[in-house]
């Protein structure tokens, strides 16, 4: 893997490389970006071109602070602005954010791109674990997709990612979650002229933004921690905290592209199936019966009294049918669970 990093403080820039390069295998490498020299072109040109040549060409993935406002040369840049190159290149871009604020806002808020956020807020260490994990989510989509690309008959993009993800027969509920980035769908297009190995980095490109920042990232087909609790009708604690808990749902577990940067997934399907295994009403039942003691029910975040079911996209909590809003434009039609709880959509309405 060849990594490239944008950070305008050199200090910070040194010691993410470090934390990068100690968790690396011998053959990886990562890059420093620094601007050749003055250039009067707007930045996105001058940005395609220097990722298009050595030391930085063949990027497996770019990272880019949030904040580049001090790079030398190249004065003013943005995050954003390396996006949209990386976009017209077809190499996978993330960012991340040292304020908190900033970093929950990424992730939150509706993008007119696919943006892949990291975290800084627990340390470098950290921070580095997860952009090797999204590099290597990268690699194996473009590594599965040779044979996906390779079968026989054509496929659509449902169908194709489902079998990226290792579930074929999940490609009805996997198309519900259509990737809306136009600038990304262009860059596919645009290498029709290509080689078969271009288009395959580029397609791979794609679908992996569609994966991380559609499917996994708005509860339905595929559940986190807290969204698999709640649907499951189990204490969020509980289900966090109790290992006994989780390993009755092990098979559930998704362990597709991706899965080593977004925490513990899992399959709402097969969770379906487990609990049905011992016709078990919810999971809380199930998991009682198996654990011979009573397991604590989900708790709405506005109302506790009442049991939860679905997930608050803003506060990252369990909440109620009752106490929430679903359907917000900028939800994928596949993601059922996804709602934002009253009090949220009353506060932050208008921007959402």
């Amino acid at each position: 893997m060849k990594l490239v990093l944008f950070e305008d403080t050199n200090e910070q820039a040194q010691s993410l490389i470090a934390a990068l390069k100690a968790k690396l295998h011998q053959n990886d490498s990562v890059q420093h970006f620094i601007p050749a020299g003055e250039d009067e072109r707007i930045y996105d040109q001058r940005l395609i071109e220097a990722l298009a040549a050595d030391p930085y060409r063949d990027a497996t993935l770019v990272i880019a602070d949030r904040d580049l406002s001090k790079t030398p040369m190249f004065r003013g840049l943005s995050e954003p602005t390396v996006r949209r190159a990386t976009a017209k290149l077809g190499i996978p871009e993330c960012c991340y954010a040292r304020s908190a604020i900033e970093s929950d806002l990424i992730v939150a808020a509706e993008q007119p791109e696919a943006c892949i956020a990291v975290s800084i807020q627990q340390g470098l260490d950290g921070c580095a674990s997860q952009i090797i994990a999204v590099a290597k989510g990268f690699v194996e989509i473009t590594e599965r997709l040779g044979s996906e690309m390779d079968a026989t008959g054509k496929k659509s993009p449902g169908r194709t990612l489902a079998g990226l993800m290792g579930k074929p027969e999940y490609a009805d509920k996997i198309a519900l979650y259509a990737s809306g980035d136009q600038n990304r769908l262009t860059a596919v297009l645009e290498a029709r002229g290509h080689g078969l190995e271009e288009q395959r980095r580029r397609l791979a490109c794609l679908l992996g933004y569609w994966l991380w920042d559609s499917v996994l990232r708005f509860p339905g087909v595929i559940v986190d921690e807290v969204a698999a609790s709640s649907y499951l009708n189990i204490d969020a604690a509980e289900f966090h905290n109790d290992v006994s808990i989780k390993a009755l749902f092990e098979s559930a577990r998704y362990l597709g592209p991706f899965a080593g940067a977004k925490g513990d997934l899992w399959w709402r399907g097969v969770l379906d199936e487990i609990v049905a295994s011992e016709e078990s009403p919810h999971g809380q039942d199930f998991a009682s019966k198996k654990l011979g003691r009573t397991i604590g029910q989900s708790k709405c975040c506005v109302d506790s009294t009442q049991a939860a079911g679905y997930y608050c996209m803003l506060s990252q909590k369990p909440v109620s049918l009752k106490n929430s809003k679903p359907g917000l434009p900028w939800f994928p039609r596949g993601a059922d669970l996804a709602r934002v709880s009253t009090p949220k959509f009353e506060e932050l309405g208008p921007w959402l």
